[in-house]
C-alpha cells in the first residue's frame, strides 16, 4: 500500500472530528455571547469551558494527525509490526 493511501484515514478522521466538534464550539461561544447580563454570571463560564474543551479536542486531533502523517512519511508505520 502506498504512502498516499495510508494518509487518507488519518486525514478523513481529523476532518470528521473537526466538522463534528467545530460547530459545537461555535454554538457554545455564540451562546455565551448572547446571554444577557443577569444570566451571564453563572452560565457564560460554563459555556466558555465547553468551548475551550472542544477547541482542545480539535487541536489534539490535528496534532495527532500531523504526527501520524510524519510517521507515514518517515516509514515508521511498519516499525510496530516488528514487536
Amino acid at each position: 500500500m502506498g504512502k498516499g493511501k495510508k494518509k487518507i484515514a488519518p486525514i478523513v478522521t481529523a476532518v470528521l472530528v473537526v466538522l463534528y466538534v467545530g460547530p459545537l464550539v461555535v454554538m457554545m461561544a455564540a451562546a455565551a455571547g448572547l446571554m444577557g447580563a443577569s444570566d451571564a454570571a453563572a452560565v457564560v463560564p460554563f459555556f466558555l469551558l465547553y468551548a475551550l474543551a472542544g477547541g482542545a479536542v480539535i487541536l489534539g486531533v490535528l496534532c495527532a494527525m500531523a504526527q501520524r502523517l510524519r510517521e507515514i512519511d518517515g516509514g515508521e508505520e511498519d516499525e510496530a509490526k516488528k514487536y
